[in-house]
Parts: C-alpha cells; sequence; structure tokens
C-alpha cells in the first residue's frame, strides 16, 4: 500500500464534517450549564439601600443591606450605623437582621425585613413581630 496525501487528506474531511455537529452540541451545553450556574447567584430582593417611608415610626432613617451579608440600621438621631448587623435570607421575601454593639454584655437584636410581594420597593422592619419602621428602596 502506498502513501496517498489525496487519500489521508479525504479522512481528515470525513472525521472533521463528522464531529463539526458533536462539538456544537458540546459548546451549546456548556454554555447553557454556566448561563444556568450564573443566574442561580441572583442577590436577594432585600439587599439594597433604604429610606424610611413611615414619619410615625421613626425609631430608624434607613438601612443598608449589603450582598455580602453585613447590614447598617442608621437610628433616626445620627448618621452614623450604631450596631454592627450580619443577615441572611430566611424566605424569598425575608431577611433576618443580627445586631450587636461593642459590648458585647448586651447580647444581640434580632430584627426581620420584609420586603412587600406587592411592591418590592417597599419593606418593613420588625422587632419581637411589632412593626418598628417602613421602608422605600432608594434607587
Amino acid at each position: 500500500m502506498t502513501y496517498s496525501p489525496q487519500l489521508q487528506n479525504k479522512s481528515l474531511i470525513q472525521i472533521s464534517r463528522a464531529t463539526i455537529p458533536m462539538l456544537k452540541k458540546s459548546i451549546l451545553f456548556c454554555l447553557a450549564l454556566s448561563l444556568t450556574f450564573l443566574t442561580g447567584c441572583s442577590g436577594h430582593p432585600g439587599a439594597g439601600k433604604w429610606a424610611s417611608a413611615d414619619e410615625s415610626l421613626n425609631a430608624f432613617s434607613r438601612i443598608n443591606i449589603d450582598f455580602d451579608g453585613k447590614a447598617a440600621i442608621y437610628p433616626t438621631d445620627t448618621t452614623v450605623a450604631t450596631q454592627n448587623c450580619y443577615w441572611q435570607a430566611s424566605s424569598a421575601e425575608k431577611v433576618d437582621i443580627q445586631c450587636g454593639n461593642a459590648k458585647q454584655e448586651d447580647g444581640s437584636t434580632f430584627y426581620t425585613f420584609e420586603v412587600s410581594s406587592d411592591n418590592p420597593d417597599l419593606a418593613t422592619l420588625t422587632f419581637e413581630e411589632q412593626i418598628v419602621g417602613r421602608f422605600k428602596r432608594l434607587l
């Protein structure tokens, strides 16, 4: 049997024609899989910056709920957050916020921040099942 470059080129063309559809399917599968993982890590609707929306409940002027798990609750009488807070999602609309200050013996304070299911730009802050603030999302 003799070596024929024309025969070798035909074999390569046949192999490459057969692998192109399989390669396209593999690329599409990998792309779909990566998009699934990217969308699986979206932020909680409670994350963001919020300002007081109800003057009758004026204990707090604003709340910042950061994506990294930190939160800051600002009392009305100061421009500085007075407690160190951390949050975790307890449902699709609720965030549990745990706050403490520099004095460990004071213990922790637990709040629940719930985004309205009717309007995602409105939320309530509760402490021991009592509403202590209503907030609107800052854009």
